[in-house]
């Protein structure tokens, strides 16, 4: 739900969050690109990309240049799903989290241990 708390946990990392609050946060953000998703692999690549994008926003780096130029290595010269998913991007999964959501998550992967385990991180695909 959104503005529902997220706990954190006390390892002695700074803006920790639990692994469960990070995915849940990751399946509310990621929920309008895998929403449309009919077929198991079409929600396979739209996590794939919302991931790409998840880095994208947890580190501030969402520049609307960036994101459509990240879209296009992806997607190529679709230029009308590079649109479209560039608009689901700003004005949909951006807009899940509230502000304080946002802030944990940025004082999370400010330790450089959460930040270096987002290459491995593999997010849970809902069975919606």
């Amino acid at each position: 739900m959104k503005g529902d708390y997220v706990g954190s946990k006390n390892d002695g990392r700074t803006g920790s969050l639990t692994e469960e609050s990070v995915h849940r946060l990751f399946e509310r953000f990621s929920l309008p690109m895998e929403e449309p998703c009919v077929t198991p692999h079409q929600k396979q690549n739209a996590v794939g990309i919302a991931k790409t994008l998840w880095l994208r926003f947890v580190t501030g780096t969402d520049t609307e240049e960036s994101i459509y130029d990240d879209l296009k290595n992806v997607l190529g010269d679709k230029h009308d799903a590079i649109i479209n998913l560039g608009s689901t991007y700003f004005f949909r999964m951006k807009t899940t989290l509230t502000d304080d959501e946002v802030r944990q998550l940025k004082n999370h992967y400010n330790d450089d241990r959460n930040f270096a385990s987002l290459e491995e991180w593999e997010p849970k695909i809902s069975s919606n």
